[in-house]
């Protein structure tokens, strides 16, 4: 039975674990150094840049790979510029006899665009096991037994000490094959990117089409369980539409005019992979491993991934990054805002960054306000609406986020939510004669009317901030949006002295009535209406949105009955086109008007050929608008192509346009150059934070309470010393018994 001194010790190691630090979600030391803590709550599943299209997954691919361009982190509207490259691409146009011609000539006459990029010199790679050669140049793990790869489990198990090299420099014959590995069969690469730059890059196509059929050739006969195939250098197949002039200067032939392109080099599908890291996981056994180029990148960015695991991503400051500036020029109100203290500074700013798996939202942000992270999700500033609400409101937290001088800005990236309905389905859709199509149609603008965004933007979204009702497609910050009276949807809403106003609901249940359903029943058999609403696997936080949902539908009598499924089985029905309506959001892959119109064009429909057209809308004078605004450039000409089209959708009522959700970032004291944006990939190199004052104030944020803690112990040594009498006592008397039962005689 332990005494006294023992209680002491107990209650000693009691009082360390209630440490300041003790309940951080990552090695209590990291927090005084130079590390960046943010979240994730799911681990990525394409790291590779040809597979890789999901947001999620952009603060890894945004700050380890480099496409040619990206945009100025400080600018809005936002611009490009040369990030690999030097400046933006020269562009030249030609005709059909090759003739070169001028800027502005007509589209109709432009048969090939040919962009021209300058490489900045001496870009290397970070150290990898792809590179490493010995003394002689030769390959230390390119040509490795499967034996030996069965041994390995990390990269870490592919020493680089004692390499000759562990790089080499950056050069346009990497863009080249990047290009050509987005028409590899061996790749999962997103049935969108192909399809769409295969129409437009000349010869990737037939690229596809060639290593496709030689690949079917080359597994016939073969078992199902046995697919691997050996590398396949693609620097030997040829493609006219990527080439390398020099080991500095890519050319791109793109097929007409698409103006879009310069948006696509700034994206991470166009990010250079070098063919030795190809080649490297291609290696039998390397996928068995879990070695692959999905898990674990190789780039030229400020940083390179070296932890990984079921919880936990750790990338570090890449080595041999050459430390481009932090920009030295913003908007208006930027230097007083303290976004242009760091001008100048070569980046990246954290020496490391750590991301810690989340997968509730709500303890997440306690151990945000706690401290120990510094951005909640930098991909998603969504998630902090509800603490600017709180804020703002005054409820909640927002005693605790004034008194830690907590910061919030906010800003309307091009984003979109919307109720999209399927073209396809029989009751909702496009109809199958001209009679049905106009019932069809006043159904959806009678749901577009009932379902009230203005309520749902002020009840799930700080009502003060940026969150605005949609009247169309295009969000503000994008060319083509309307404000004011010129931008209303004159199906659900009306200008009344000098506001806008959602049409009455009377108007929604005239609608309905005439579209066959007064009060909600079918006219023809009395049975209620019944609908279906598909939704992407959304946890218990959401439920309060589903039930907002099926109120707004009941207002008119129509019942709906919310389906939620997991991602894969969601995306299912959405490639099958089974969904009648759907819940769905945009993030802009580019902030022009084009990335949100073409998501209702008809040849990108998803059931029929697999593209961003979840509702599979079919209209011929849409589509043929949209194939004279992609290549209009900005002006009065673009806005009038643009307006029509923004027109044919609200009266067709194809989507229930939402909110454009904008932006809220929320960040503690010692972080800076913070700015909530969802379209820059690579904004974590720009994030600063002061470890000094972040550990300071972690300290005084989770200070122990030990009053609870000495009661118990109290408690426990009321209890433990009579206990101890007790025993003692016991002893004495069955010591004296031993020696009385021993004694001789």
């Amino acid at each position: 039975m332990p005494d006294a001194r023992g209680a002491i010790a107990v209650l000693g190691v009691l009082l360390a674990a209630c440490g300041p630090v003790a309940n951080a979600p990552y090695p209590v030391e990291w927090i005084g150094t130079n590390t960046l803590f943010t979240s994730f709550q799911e681990r990525p599943k394409f790291l590779d840049p040809v597979s890789s299209y999901n947001l999620d997954e952009t603060p890894w691919t945004g700050a380890i790979y480099e496409p040619p361009l990206h945009y100025k982190y400080l600018k809005r509207p936002y611009e490009l510029e040369g990030k690999t490259a030097i400046g933006l691409p020269d562009i030249e146009y030609f005709d059909r006899d090759g003739k070169r011609l001028p800027e502005d000539a007509d589209s109709d006459r432009i048969a090939v665009s040919l962009y021209t990029i300058h490489l900045k010199h001496g870009i290397l790679y970070q150290p990898h096991p792809a590179f490493a050669r010995d003394a002689s140049g030769r390959y230390l793990y390119q040509d490795l037994s499967p034996e030996q790869i069965a041994r390995c489990s990390t990269l870490a198990d592919f020493p680089l000490r004692g390499a000759a090299t562990s790089t080499r420099e950056l050069t346009a014959d990497d863009y080249v094959y990047q290009i050509k590995r987005m028409a590899s069969p061996d790749l999962t690469t997103p049935s969108r990117l192909y399809g769409l730059m295969s129409g437009y890059i000349e010869g990737l196509k037939e690229l596809g089409d060639r290593l496709a059929a030689e690949r079917e050739h080359e597994l016939a006969g073969r078992s199902p369980r046995d697919q691997y195939l050996p590398w396949r250098d693609l620097r030997k197949e040829p493609l006219s539409g990527a080439q390398a002039l020099d080991p500095y200067t890519l050319q791109i032939r793109i097929k007409g005019k698409y103006p879009q392109i310069r948006f696509w080099l700034a994206m991470p599908f166009f990010a250079p992979v070098p063919w030795e890291a190809d080649r490297f996981y291609s290696q039998r056994g390397m996928r068995d491993r879990a070695i692959t180029l999905n898990l674990w990148p190789v780039g030229t960015g400020p940083f390179m991934l070296t932890e990984q695991g079921a919880t936990r991503y750790v990338m570090v400051r890449n080595p041999n990054y050459r430390g481009e500036p932090y920009p030295s020029e913003g908007m208006p109100g930027d230097r007083e805002q303290g976004l242009l203290d760091d001008a100048g500074k070569p980046l990246p700013l954290a020496d490391r960054v750590v991301f810690t798996l989340e997968r509730e939202s709500e303890p997440e942000k306690v151990k945000f306000l706690q401290g120990y992270y510094d951005v909640l999700n930098v991909e998603r500033y969504d998630r902090v609406f509800d603490l600017q609400k709180e804020l703002n409101e005054g409820t909640g937290r927002a005693t605790l986020l004034t008194q830690r001088s907590f910061r919030f800005r906010t800003s309307v990236d091009p984003t979109s939510w919307y109720i999209g309905f399927n073209w396809l389905d029989p009751v909702v859709g496009k109809g199958d004669a001209p009679e049905q199509a106009v019932r069809h149609r006043k159904l959806r603008q009678a749901l577009s009317i009932a379902t009230d965004w203005e309520e749902y933007a002020s009840v799930f979204f700080d009502k003060f901030g940026p969150a605005r009702t949609a009247m169309g497609p295009i969000p503000p910050s994008v060319f083509g949006y309307r404000e004011g009276r010129e931008g209303i949807n004159p199906v659900t809403h009306t200008w009344v002295d000098g506001r806008v106003q959602r049409r009455p609901l009377e108007e929604a249940k005239r609608l309905l009535a005439e579209a066959g359903y007064p009060n909600g029943r079918d006219s023809a058999t009395g049975k209620p209406l019944i609908l279906y609403l598909d939704i992407n696997g959304v946890g218990p936080n959401y439920q309060a949105s589903l039930d907002w949902y099926v109120k707004q539908f009941a207002r008119i009598g129509v019942q709906l009955e919310v389906r939620n499924a997991d991602y894969n089985r969601f995306q299912e029905r959405m490639f099958k086109g089974q969904e009648q309506l759907f819940y769905w959001g945009w993030f802009a892959d580019y902030p022009d008007p084009e990335n949100f119109l073409f998501l209702l064009y008809g040849p990108q429909a998803r059931a029929r050929s697999q593209g961003d057209n979840d509702s599979n809308y079919e209209n011929s004078e849409y589509d043929s608008l949209y194939r004279r605004m992609r290549d209009l450039p900005d002006g009065p000409q673009r806005q009038a192509v643009i307006d029509k089209m923004v027109q044919i959708v609200q009266q067709d009522a194809v989507w229930m346009f939402g909110v454009f959700p904008g932006n809220t970032g929320a960040s503690p004291p010692w972080l800076h150059n913070s700015i909530p944006t969802g379209i820059l990939p690579d904004k974590v190199q720009y994030l600063r934070v002061d470890p000094a004052l972040r550990l300071a104030k972690v300290r005084e944020w989770n200070q122990p309470h030990l009053l609870p803690l000495l009661w118990l112990v109290g408690c426990l040594v009321l209890v433990a010393v009579p206990a101890w009498r007790i025993w003692q006592r016991r002893e004495r008397r069955d010591g004296r018994t031993a020696l009385i039962w021993t004694a001789p005689g």
